[in-house]
Protein backbone atom coordinates (compact mmCIF):
# COMPACT_ATOMS: atom_id res chain seq x y z
CA UNK A 1 0.00 0.00 0.00
CA UNK A 2 1.24 3.62 -0.83
CA UNK A 3 1.69 6.10 1.88
CA UNK A 4 -0.59 9.19 0.25
CA UNK A 5 1.50 11.62 2.33
CA UNK A 6 4.58 10.92 0.01
CA UNK A 7 5.21 12.89 -3.02
CA UNK A 8 4.71 10.24 -6.10
CA UNK A 9 7.16 10.13 -9.14
CA UNK A 10 5.29 10.69 -12.27
CA UNK A 11 4.34 7.78 -14.12
CA UNK A 12 4.83 7.68 -17.79
CA UNK A 13 1.39 9.13 -18.76
CA UNK A 14 2.36 12.26 -16.52
CA UNK A 15 5.80 12.34 -18.15
CA UNK A 16 3.69 12.17 -21.71
CA UNK A 17 1.20 15.21 -20.80
CA UNK A 18 3.91 17.07 -19.64
CA UNK A 19 6.00 17.27 -22.61
CA UNK A 20 2.42 18.09 -24.63
CA UNK A 21 2.04 21.13 -22.51
CA UNK A 22 5.76 22.28 -23.06
CA UNK A 23 7.68 21.23 -19.62
CA UNK A 24 11.24 20.29 -20.40
CA UNK A 25 11.96 16.67 -19.26
CA UNK A 26 15.33 17.89 -17.76
CA UNK A 27 12.25 19.50 -15.05
CA UNK A 28 10.95 16.38 -13.85
CA UNK A 29 12.15 14.47 -11.25
CA UNK A 30 14.21 11.71 -12.37
CA UNK A 31 12.00 8.55 -12.37
CA UNK A 32 14.89 6.21 -10.91
CA UNK A 33 15.86 8.54 -7.96
CA UNK A 34 14.35 6.99 -5.23
CA UNK A 35 15.77 9.52 -2.60
CA UNK A 36 13.61 10.24 0.36
CA UNK A 37 12.49 13.69 0.32
CA UNK A 38 13.51 15.72 2.87
CA UNK A 39 11.47 15.47 5.90
CA UNK A 40 12.49 17.17 9.16
CA UNK A 41 10.89 17.35 12.71
CA UNK A 42 9.43 20.44 14.38
CA UNK A 43 9.36 21.30 17.79
CA UNK A 44 6.25 21.87 19.38
CA UNK A 45 7.20 25.18 20.83
CA UNK A 46 7.88 26.27 16.95
CA UNK A 47 4.50 24.58 15.49
CA UNK A 48 2.67 27.73 15.74
CA UNK A 49 5.50 30.25 14.37
CA UNK A 50 5.51 27.58 11.09
CA UNK A 51 1.99 27.17 10.74
CA UNK A 52 1.54 31.35 10.23
CA UNK A 53 4.54 31.05 8.02
CA UNK A 54 3.26 28.33 5.42
CA UNK A 55 0.04 29.94 6.16
CA UNK A 56 1.12 32.74 4.14
CA UNK A 57 2.35 31.14 1.54
CA UNK A 58 0.07 33.22 -0.72
CA UNK A 59 0.40 36.35 0.73
CA UNK A 60 3.74 36.72 -0.54
CA UNK A 61 4.67 40.39 -2.24
CA UNK A 62 6.67 39.92 -6.09
CA UNK A 63 7.89 42.23 -8.40
CA UNK A 64 8.66 40.92 -11.88
CA UNK A 65 12.50 42.22 -12.34
CA UNK A 66 14.16 42.76 -15.62
CA UNK A 67 13.20 41.91 -19.00
CA UNK A 68 13.20 37.78 -18.35
CA UNK A 69 10.70 38.00 -16.13
CA UNK A 70 12.30 36.83 -13.25
CA UNK A 71 10.91 37.40 -9.75
CA UNK A 72 11.67 39.42 -6.95
CA UNK A 73 9.91 38.42 -3.54
CA UNK A 74 9.53 41.09 -1.57
CA UNK A 75 8.05 40.22 1.79
CA UNK A 76 5.11 39.10 3.10
CA UNK A 77 2.09 41.03 3.07
CA UNK A 78 1.75 41.53 7.29
CA UNK A 79 -1.86 42.75 6.85
CA UNK A 80 -2.73 39.10 5.63
CA UNK A 81 -0.46 38.01 8.39
CA UNK A 82 -2.50 39.56 11.25
CA UNK A 83 -5.76 38.11 9.87
CA UNK A 84 -4.21 34.53 10.46
CA UNK A 85 -2.86 36.25 13.94
CA UNK A 86 -6.25 36.88 15.05
CA UNK A 87 -8.09 33.99 13.68
CA UNK A 88 -6.00 31.80 16.14
CA UNK A 89 -7.69 29.87 18.85
CA UNK A 90 -8.08 31.68 22.25
CA UNK A 91 -5.90 29.64 24.33
CA UNK A 92 -3.18 29.58 21.59
CA UNK A 93 -3.06 33.84 21.92
CA UNK A 94 -2.52 33.02 25.57
CA UNK A 95 0.25 30.74 25.20
CA UNK A 96 2.04 32.11 22.25
CA UNK A 97 1.76 36.09 21.87
CA UNK A 98 0.76 37.63 18.59
CA UNK A 99 4.49 39.74 18.92
CA UNK A 100 6.39 36.74 19.45
CA UNK A 101 5.03 34.95 16.36
CA UNK A 102 5.45 38.36 14.14
CA UNK A 103 8.89 37.88 14.98
CA UNK A 104 9.59 34.27 13.86
CA UNK A 105 7.36 35.15 11.28
CA UNK A 106 10.05 37.82 10.20
CA UNK A 107 12.89 35.63 10.57
CA UNK A 108 11.66 33.05 8.18
CA UNK A 109 10.64 36.00 5.75
CA UNK A 110 14.07 36.81 5.66
CA UNK A 111 15.59 33.36 5.14
CA UNK A 112 12.84 32.16 2.92
CA UNK A 113 13.92 35.66 0.90
CA UNK A 114 17.20 35.09 0.44
CA UNK A 115 16.67 31.64 -0.76
CA UNK A 116 14.01 32.58 -3.35
CA UNK A 117 15.44 35.73 -4.56
CA UNK A 118 18.67 33.89 -5.75
CA UNK A 119 20.01 34.22 -9.00
CA UNK A 120 19.06 31.50 -11.15
CA UNK A 121 20.86 30.48 -14.37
Amino acid sequence: MTDPTRPSRPDDQARQDAEALGVPPESLPDPTDDEESDVFEVWDINMPSVVLFLGCETQWRVVARGMQGLLYWLGIDYAAADVLLRARPKREKKRYPAAQLLEDLRDMEIEARAIMNEVRE
